[in-house]
């Protein structure tokens, strides 16, 4: 029945003049919703993935099955992956890889000599692939059949259908580049399953996990600069990353044994280098449980924390991502995907107010962060008093712009 379907379902892809247009599906598929229509209807020849994936569960008894797919592809618009590449300032691509520095002090001595002392150093998008443009057939239904599985775990009976649908059956968690690593989790950490087979509490698993990775994986201050992910076998390798490789590591572990998670992040550290990530994780209570990396609790309680943010796989009205042009350039990590502001969880907040020369205007919060004032925060003002609100208290924070793609002063 699958393969007949399939097979006109692809017929009627070609039969539209190589168009797979609204009206089309319309008619032919009227109980398909009609954001999912209008999702594969923005995409070209990668539509016939997306018909594919529909057409493997669309006479399926289990109607979980299709409402997952559905859900995918509904959010596949707004999802994308950035490749990147360390420059001077001429363009020139500079090898940098964390094995080919001894020591983080000697890779420090390498970037700040390229910084000051060379053609400069920076961070430059080398490529962003949209997924409703390259996502695979076989990389959905991989997902949505082992997510499912996942549900018949005995740990999962309290999580709601909205639990599964936001936090277990994303397949990616940031911009990273698209892998299946659910299939991978399944291969080698199948033995997890096993020992927790009589185990209905799922913080028991959460807590296992969490120390699991903690022990057997290191932080490693080399890859503080590496500016994208590493790729689950990747990690599986080296055995080691920076603060958002070990989230990852844990966040693609719960997932796959059906646990909701996610990452929560801080854009940027006050008064100090780089970004802090950790993986949350939601309890049997209804709570999501921070799985913070060993010896870094104490980033908490020394003013250095201006905003957390938890990554979203759907869609945020109040995030800037949902707000703004797709084409306005904005700071990363603010206007990149969509997001909740979660900073009260975490640490005292105070509303920071500032008086501006222009109203209807993107203005940003930016605290001091390696050498340079980074954004942390966005508002937009009707008068020329502006409020951005639910800052981290006792840290310095200065309001900017973008000019020419620059954060600027006012």
């Amino acid at each position: 029945m699958q393969t007949r379907l399939l097979n006109l379902l692809t017929i009627f892809v070609l039969s539209c003049t190589g168009l797979f247009n609204q009206s089309c599906l319309k008619s032919n598929h009227p109980g398909i919703p009609a954001e999912v229509v209008q999702s594969i209807s923005e995409t070209g020849f990668n539509r016939v993935e997306l018909t594919k994936t529909i057409a493997e569960y669309i006479d399926q008894d289990d109607s979980l099955y299709l409402q997952s797919a559905y859900y995918l592809i509904k959010h596949l618009p707004h999802q994308y992956a950035v490749e990147y590449k360390i420059t001077d300032n001429n363009d020139s691509s500079l090898r940098f890889e964390p094995s080919q520095f001894e020591s983080f002090e000697a890779q420090e001595k390498w970037w700040y000599d390229h910084k000051y002392n060379k053609n400069g150093i920076r961070y430059k998008a080398k490529k962003y692939t949209l997924d409703k443009d390259t996502i695979t057939a076989e990389l959905l239904i991989n997902t949505i059949d082992l997510a499912l599985l996942s549900r018949s775990f005995s740990w999962t009976t309290s999580y709601s259908a909205n639990d599964f649908f936001e936090y277990v059956l994303p397949y990616r968690f940031g911009n990273e580049s698209l892998h299946d690593w659910r299939k991978s989790v399944m291969e080698n950490f199948g033995w997890i399953i096993d020992s927790m087979k009589n185990q209905t509490d799922p913080s028991e698993l959460i807590t296992f996990i969490d120390v699991y990775v903690d022990n057997n994986f290191s932080f490693d201050k080399r890859y503080l600069r590496v500016p994208e992910p590493q790729k689950l076998h990747e990690i599986l390798q080296s055995k080691k990353g920076n603060y958002q490789d070990l989230a990852y590591l844990k966040a693609m572990l719960l997932r796959s044994l059906g646990i909701p998670a996610t990452i929560d992040y801080v854009p940027y550290l006050a008064d100090t280098t780089g970004s802090f990530y950790f993986a949350v994780a939601k309890n049997n209570n209804g709570k999501f449980e921070a799985l913070l990396p060993p010896n870094t609790g104490h980033l908490f309680k020394q003013n250095r924390i201006p905003k957390v943010y938890r990554r979203m796989f759907s869609e945020n009205p109040n995030s800037l991502f949902a707000i703004k042009e797709l084409s306005l350039s904005t700071p990363p990590f603010i206007g990149h995907y969509h997001y909740e502001d979660v900073t009260s969880d975490y640490v005292p907040v105070s509303s920071a107010e500032f008086t501006v020369k222009n109203i209807d205007t993107l203005y940003y919060t930016a605290v001091y962060n390696d050498s340079m004032w980074r954004a942390v925060d966005w508002a937009i003002t009707k008068t020329p008093q502006i409020v951005f609100r639910d800052h981290g208290k006792n840290i310095n924070y200065q309001i900017m712009l973008v000019v020419n793609d620059s954060l600027v002063f006012e």
